[in-house]
Formats: structure tokens, C-alpha cells, sequence
């Protein structure tokens, strides 16, 4: 027997003691007090269902949660979980989200479908937002194609906003940490008209000065000034009818491109400081809306999503990365879309539950490139209007896809549900060369992506499910130059996953395990050669792991959680040829741990002293396909104190707390054919106090 075989058979056996050992506990426990919290209910495949017999690997973040560990962006999701990462670079739109070892690829699709309030957010320049008024966040790895389609291949992350009140009711914070950064945000919810129109409205602003010292600028390079406003209307004119109107808006400037060039094959050496004469800016705007429409019939509900996206950012950066003026870059990334969906489902209350639907992206993407050239290699500190500038390419890309989904749960028994699901992609893709007039290209994607999983629930608290599914990451044109293939090609991903969920002791501990095993197919990988970006593919590569979770309160006001995560790649085929064959999949970690712990000190009446350390860490990731240059193990300690009043709250924080040196992102020459190699530096200690008010 293999070791992988030998691991699954492990695992599930694994997943039989922890449903043997519940239903012992069950039994045990019948006389306790109740457990503190409430059962989480998460909307995980369209419709409301306890998290805890919901049959994917699903991890879910309450509004408290949110608050007591200081989530504010998808950064500090990811650092929470195990076998999910995400790799902040280069601009205020790049970052590299990676889910089981499915990961981000610049200039292409995302592997993670993110969906705010219902919204599916198609543009990859959104994943870096920031977070604000927040109910709930829930994150789906495994793929998930069959509700979410064709950018779920890795899995989903679900954000759901706080719905509007019928009561006036308002939330102000101030923030304030070192790098004087500064932050102001304020929340207004209540009635127009009582019972039925109702309103919510949100806002953030922030001001940062930087962290990050340029020593040939000699000034900070990573200032931020960031405002972000929402709104939202919920009509609901009728007890069948409810209209929901959301918007929101982004202005960003921020700086970018922070690389520091370094000596060959030291990914880890922190003593190099930044040094280039070029200061990176990547402004940004966004802005977003969404109309849902929700009709009770009788024997279903009738959806409508229309929903819209504008993204622009401009990136300016050097591209030698050292204190001589030689080279330097400017990108334009503009990205439109519409999108509508039709969605029928079932009532959730009846035995054979079922969701239906159709949707349709109508897309535009234009990514310009051009080579800013020094007049004098020797000169430092010139500005970029000083530069030769050298487009390198004008692409403007069309894209229009079309999909249909179901998906069925059928209860056989009170113990047993089957689930069947069944969605077809089909992408049409345009490209149009602006710099070299020519005939577009042109490209169809499409797949079947099915599921099926069983969930066996031998009691309320205990479950055991066998899911199976295909992930689906659609393909698309490299910018038109000769470096890359013109066509790089879409992903498939079939996966099986095992898995078990037990809430023990009346639920003051649970404990959730899952095991995993992946077929890759064309994988895609991104390039950097100077200013050209492309994406190409690897054959085959077969991935497998397991994570494990536990949470427990022990004691009243104690709170304790764990995680643990292993991915093993190994690719089959890079391109028929041994090259690469047996090496580890780039910007995957083999082993991620987590842990927190909290307490809460009652101080009378509804006040409290809550305490919170987060722990996490990552170990065995390569920068590259080659596994030339490998990633050193990261350790990262987070700290909040809070004093809850209800009405008011007052926190004191750090992030980093012991000052991790890191690497956050890293290019060997190699993959750049740029003069060194070059990283991105992780963030240092970060400290600060925020205080909020309730009205």
C-alpha cells in the first residue's frame, strides 16, 4: 500500500473513531449545562444550513469573531485556517490566494469564487479589499463549481454584510497605529418606511504614512489613503416580494512595488534594505452594484442578480529594483463586467431539497504595459516623465460566459441525504492586439463540472461524508508578444474528500477532519520575463492532504481552537519531457498550524476584559516550479486586549508581535530575467488602539 493509500485509509479511520467517540460523548454529556454559543448557520450552498452538517470542508467566522480577532481584510482570513495562504505583491490589485494547493495566477482567473452578500465579485483587482461591517465569513475549500462555476475550482469564500435594521441604530470606530496610520469608520442602519424599506450605510477611511523605509528615497514606500463607502436598501413590499439594492464605491492610493533586489539564491536574506530610485504607485477605483430580487411562490423561490463592476488601477514602478535609474514600468488594468443570474429553489424544509439556475458575465479586460527606458543608466532619482517610454503591449480582452447549474439533497432517511449537482461553463474569449493591428484571437472554454457527496449522521452532533467533484478554471490569452504561448489552457481539477464533523461534551468541543485527494490537470503558472507577464501550464500533478480542526470551551469565558494542514504535490508532467517531473507545486505550503486562545474577565453587568492571542505557521513552500529556492518556516503571534462595554469597546493590538522576519514574495532571476533576484518583504510588528462606540 502506497503512503498516500495508507494516509487516507488513516484518515478515515480517523473520521470513524471521532463519530464512535461522539456518540459515547452524546451519552455522556446528556446531563450537562448547555454550551455556551449558538449552532453557526452558514450559506454555504445556497441556502441556510448548520455549518456543522453542511458535507465540505467549510470554516465559518461570526460577526463576534470578526471583531474579537481584528479580521479587516482576506489577509487575516487565510492567516486564521490551514491549507489556504494568500501572497499580498506588487499593487494595490495583485495578490496570490492559494487553496489546497490550487493558487492565484496573475493576469488570469482567480481559483477562489468570492461572493459578497449573494454578489459573485469577478474582478481578481477586488480579492484586496478592505473589510467593513461584516455578519459573517465563510470559506469553502474543495472545489466548489457546481453552485459558484468556473473561478471555484479551489473553493469559495462567502462574505455576507450586516442586513439593515428596523431600528435606528449607528457604530463609530477610530483606529490609530504606528506608521501614524490612521482610520475612521461609521456605520447607519434603520427604517424609511417601519417594516418595510429599510436602509444601511457604511463608510472607511484611511490614512497611512508606511512602514517600509527606501534608503535612496529616504522616505516610506508603502503609504496608503484608502476610502471605502457602501450602501444598501432593502424593499420588501409584499411578505413574498424582497428587493435588495447594494453599491459601494473605493478610492485607493497607495504606493507599490516595494522588491528588493538580493544576492543569488538567498530568498530569505532580510539585511538588504529597499533600495530602488523609483517610487511605485498603484492607484485604484472601484465601484460595484448589484440589484437581488426574491419571490416566494408556493412550491419555490424565484431569485434575480443583476450586478455590475468597474476596476481601474495604475501601476507605475521601477523594474531594476536598485538606486541607478535604468528601468521602469507602467501598467493600466481596466476591468468591466455585468452579470446576471436566475436562481429556482426549494423550500429547505421538505425531504428532496432543490436549487436550479442560470447565469451569464458579460466582460471587458485591458491590460497596457509599456517599458519607461533611462536616457542615462548612470543618473538616479529621475522622474518618470524623464524616461524613453517602450509600449510592450495594448490588449483589450471580451469575454462572455454562459452557465447552467442544479443541484439536488435528497434526505433518504433522517440519517442519510445524498447530494447530486451538475453545472456547464462555456467561455467565449476575444482578444484584441491595440499595438500591432492584426486579426483578434479567439478561444471557447467550456466543462461539465459535476458533484456527488453522501453525509451519514448517526446523531444530531455527528457526521461522516464522502464528497466528489470537478473544479473548472477557464483558460485565456497571454499578452500578445512573442515570449509566451499565445493560448495557455484551462484547468480541471477532480477531487475526492473524506471527511467527519462531531460536536462533543453538549457541544463545547468540536472536532472536524477531512482528507483530500486532487487529479491537476494543465495547471497555471505564472511568469515574469522584465515587463512580460505570461501564464503556461503543467500537464499533470497530483495533490492529496488532510486538515484537522478543534475547538473547544473548557471552562465558561474560555475559548480554545487548534488547526492543523498537510499538502503534498508532486507534478506528474510539466510538458512531456522529465523537466520539473517529482518536483512540488510553487506558493504551496506543506504544513500550516494555527491556534488562539481567549478569555473573557466579567468586570459586572455586561462588561469585560477579553484577551485573544492567534498563532500561525507555515512551513515547505518553493518560490518556483524548479524548487531552486524554498521559502524558510514562518511563525506569526497576533495579541488583543479588549474592555467590552457593549455600548463601547477600547482594544490595544499587535500583529507580528514578536517580529517575524519574513519573505512574502520572491522571484529568482531565473523566472524574471531580470539583473538579481528579488522579494517582497512581509510585515513587520504592527501595533495600535482602536476604540468603538454603539448608538
Amino acid at each position: 500500500m502506497t503512503f498516500r493509500n495508507r494516509m487516507l485509509a488513516g484518515l478515515l479511520g480517523t473520521a470513524c473513531l471521532f463519530a464512535a467517540s461522539a456518540a459515547v460523548a452524546q451519552e455522556a454529556a446528556a446531563g450537562a449545562d448547555p454550551a455556551e454559543g449558538n449552532d453557526i448557520v452558514v450559506t454555504a450552498r445556497q441556502r441556510s444550513e448548520s455549518l456543522q452538517q453542511v458535507p465540505d470542508s467549510v470554516t465559518a467566522f461570526s460577526a463576534r469573531t470578526i471583531e474579537e480577532a481584528g479580521i479587516r481584510s482576506i489577509d487575516d482570513v487565510t492567516a486564521l485556517m490551514p491549507n489556504i495562504s494568500l501572497v499580498d505583491s506588487q499593487d494595490a490589485g495583485t495578490v496570490a490566494i492559494n487553496i489546497r494547493g490550487i493558487g492565484q495566477v496573475r493576469n488570469g482567473e482567480a481559483p477562489v469564487a468570492l461572493v459578497i452578500d449573494g454578489v459573485q465579485m469577478t474582478s481578481t483587482d477586488m480579492i484586496k479589499q478592505a473589510l467593513l461591517d461584516l455578519d459573517q465569513i465563510e470559506v469553502l475549500k474543495g472545489p466548489q463549481g457546481a453552485l459558484y462555476g468556473r473561478n471555484a475550482i479551489g473553493g469559495a469564500i462567502n462574505i455576507t454584510t450586516k442586513r439593515p435594521t428596523n431600528d435606528l441604530q449607528g457604530r463609530v470606530s477610530v483606529d490609530y497605529a504606528n506608521g501614524d496610520d490612521r482610520r475612521l469608520s461609521g456605520t447607519l442602519s434603520g427604517a424609511l418606511v417601519p417594516d418595510r424599506l429599510l436602509f444601511r450605510i457604511a463608510g472607511d477611511y484611511r490614512k497611512f504614512d508606511g512602514v517600509f523605509r527606501n534608503v535612496t528615497l529616504d522616505r516610506k514606500v508603502d503609504f496608503v489613503e484608502d476610502l471605502n463607502l457602501r450602501g444598501r436598501l432593502i424593499f420588501t413590499p409584499t411578505e413574498r416580494l424582497t428587493i435588495d439594492l447594494r453599491g459601494a464605491y473605493g478610492d485607493l492610493k497607495a504606493g507599490a512595488s516595494w522588491y528588493i533586489p538580493l544576492p543569488d539564491g538567498q530568498p530569505n536574506d532580510s539585511s538588504v534594505p529597499i533600495q530602488n530610485d523609483f517610487l511605485g504607485r498603484s492607484p485604484r477605483t472601484v465601484k460595484d452594484g448589484s440589484l437581488k430580487v426574491d419571490y416566494e411562490f408556493d412550491p419555490f423561490t424565484l431569485s434575480s442578480i443583476s450586478a455590475f463592476n468597474t476596476t481601474r488601477i495604475d501601476l507605475s514602478e521601477d523594474l531594476d529594483w536598485f538606486p541607478q535609474s535604468i528601468l521602469g514600468a507602467t501598467q493600466l488594468r481596466r476591468y468591466e463586467s455585468f452579470t446576471q443570474e436566475f436562481r429556482l429553489a426549494s423550500p429547505s424544509t421538505q425531504r428532496l431539497r432543490w436549487t436550479a439556475g442560470a447565469y451569464l458575465l458579460d466582460a471587458r479586460r485591458r491590460v497596457d504595459t509599456v517599458v519607461l527606458i533611462s536616457p542615462d543608466p548612470t543618473a538616479s532619482k529621475l522622474p518618470p516623465s524623464a524616461y524613453i517610454p517602450l509600449p510592450a503591449a495594448r490588449a483589450t480582452e471580451d469575454i462572455l460566459t454562459k452557465a447552467a447549474y442544479a443541484q439536488l439533497n435528497y434526505s433518504v432517511t433522517d440519517t442519510v441525504e445524498l447530494t447530486g449537482a451538475l453545472r456547464y461553463d462555456h467561455d467565449r474569449r476575444e482578444q484584441t492586439n491595440r499595438l500591432v493591428p492584426g486579426p483578434k484571437r479567439k478561444a471557447n472554454f467550456d466543462e461539465w463540472q459535476p458533484k456527488v457527496s453522501i453525509k451519514y449522521s448517526p446523531t444530531p452532533d455527528t457526521m461522516i461524508y464522502a464528497t466528489a467533484a470537478r473544479g473548472f478554471r477557464s483558460g485565456g490569452f497571454n499578452p500578445p508578444n512573442a515570449v509566451f504561448p499565445a493560448i495557455y489552457k484551462p484547468e480541471v481539477a477532480d477531487t475526492l474528500e473524506i471527511g467527519s464533523k462531531n460536536s462533543l461534551l453538549d457541544r463545547r468541543l468540536t472536532l472536524n477532519a477531512a482528507a483530500f485527494y486532487m487529479r491537476y490537470k494543465d495547471q497555471q503558472v505564472f511568469i515574469l520575463n522584465v515587463a512580460d507577464q505570461g501564464i503556461v501550464n503543467v500537464g499533470k500533478t497530483d495533490i492529496y492532504g488532510f486538515e484537522l480542526e478543534a475547538q473547544a470551551r473548557p471552562v465558561r469565558n474560555l475559548q480554545l481552537g487548534a488547526s492543523l494542514g498537510f499538502i503534498d504535490t508532486k507534478i506528474k508532467d510539466f510538458d512531456g519531457t522529465a523537466r520539473f517531473r517529482g518536483n512540488r507545486v510553487p506558493l504551496t505550503y506543506r504544513w500550516s498550524y494555527t491556534a488562539f486562545g481567549q478569555y473573557r474577565v466579567p468586570v459586572g453587568g455586561d462588561r469585560g476584559i477579553v484577551a485573544r492571542v492567534d498563532y500561525s505557521g507555515r512551513s515547505g513552500n518553493y518560490w518556483h516550479i524548479d524548487n531552486a529556492d524554498r521559502q524558510d518556516a514562518v511563525h506569526l503571534v497576533n495579541a488583543r486586549l479588549t474592555f467590552d462595554a457593549k455600548r463601547y469597546s477600547i482594544a490595544l493590538y499587535a500583529t507580528n508581535l514578536f517580529k517575524e522576519r519574513y519573505t512574502e514574495e520572491f522571484f529568482a532571476k531565473e523566472f524574471s530575467a531580470g539583473a538579481a533576484d528579488i522579494r517582497y518583504p512581509g510585515q513587520p510588528r504592527r501595533y495600535g488602539v482602536s476604540a468603538t462606540l454603539n448608538f
